[in-house]
């Protein structure tokens, strides 16, 4: 068997955000998860530090590593959207408020310390305003080199979610993802066009219920809490679930499908301030930075979420990455 991944999170939670740690953490064997990285964003930063040390203890793993960052982004104050996943970002449930810390060290400080020592390269997952990302390529370009891949939730082909032109993580700090897009990697991009077709249903709640274990109860009924607002807002046939699509691809990359492209981030400061716009039939002829999806096997995304969810009734194969080396 292969080693585990190894993997930084950085993060917002944010119930979507939340159900990525819990699937990093439902597959040990497949994931060495060094440390989770927080950012304001969906919530202030208060509410998303608290909310991925509540995820941890959830699943009973105190010994991961949860590092506070960015409060704002770069520019601008930030935009909290709590009228999607409420106040605190966890609608629909009251979780204990976490016994865990967070660690003292910056997120940033964490991020550059962490790549620039670690033995192997470091894959390197984003959900959330690209802000701690952004500040630690500025201080050490050379992190760069010691990372495997950077898989990011944003950005959009067509519609936003947040303006009519841009998905909210891009949107929230666009002077971020501009640092990203041009830092001279090839960045992995799942965007609105793959995670508005990952969307929940009554039947996929009827699923997490026959599970009967508490997380996947809990999931269940932050889910139900939010489950007509995407509807209601966008059309949608239920609740987009967008940045566990990032942890399902490093999962199994086979239920993704895109193409090499150019991505240029817009930061002015009109309508179309942080919108991605990506050269899908190659006009500008410019080189791609980026690796866009535009299709996702839905049916078997959601297995895949589901069987990771039905560990947590089986606790004897949710074994920490120790027990797994």
């Amino acid at each position: 068997m292969s080693k585990p991944l190894p993997l930084i999170l950085d993060c917002d939670p944010g119930i979507d955000d939340f159900i990525a740690i819990l699937m990093i953490l439902a597959a040990p064997e497949r994931f060495n998860l060094l440390g989770i990285t927080v950012t304001g964003g969906n919530v202030s930063l208060n509410y998303t530090a608290q909310n991925a040390l509540k995820a941890c203890e959830l699943v009973g793993r105190p010994d991961i590593k949860v590092y506070a960052g960015c409060p704002e982004p770069i520019l601008r104050e930030l935009q909290i959207e709590d009228e999607v996943y409420g106040e605190t970002g966890l609608k629909g449930v009251d979780l204990p408020k976490p016994t865990m810390a967070l660690q003292r060290s910056h997120a940033v400080d964490f991020l550059i310390d962490t790549l620039m020592t670690s033995p192997q390269k470091v894959t390197l997952a984003t959900t959330a305003p690209l802000t701690n990302v952004a500040i630690a390529l500025v201080r050490e370009p050379r992190i760069l080199d010691h990372i495997e891949e950077i898989v990011t939730m944003g950005g959009s082909m067509t519609l936003g979610n947040i303006t009519p032109a841009a998905e909210y993580n891009f949107y929230a700090d666009p002077e971020a993802a501009h640092i990203l897009y041009t830092c001279g990697k090839k960045i992995t991009t799942v965007g609105l066009d793959v995670t508005h077709q990952i969307v929940t249903s009554l039947e996929w709640f009827s699923r997490l219920d026959a599970l009967d274990n508490p997380v996947a109860h809990t999931l269940a009924t932050m889910l139900r809490a939010f489950y007509e607002y995407d509807m209601k807002k966008f059309g949608l046939a239920g609740g987009a679930l967008h940045d566990p699509c990032v942890i399902g691809y490093l999962l199994n990359p086979a239920l993704f499908n895109g193409k090499d492209v150019h991505i240029e981030i817009d930061t002015s400061f009109g309508i179309g301030r942080g919108r991605s716009i990506i050269d899908w039939w190659h006009k500008r002829g410019l080189p791609a930075n980026s690796h866009v999806f535009s299709e996702v096997n839905v049916e078997g995304f959601f297995d895949l979420l589901t069987d990771l969810l039905a560990r947590y009734g089986n606790r004897q194969h949710i074994l920490t990455n120790e027990e797994n080396t």
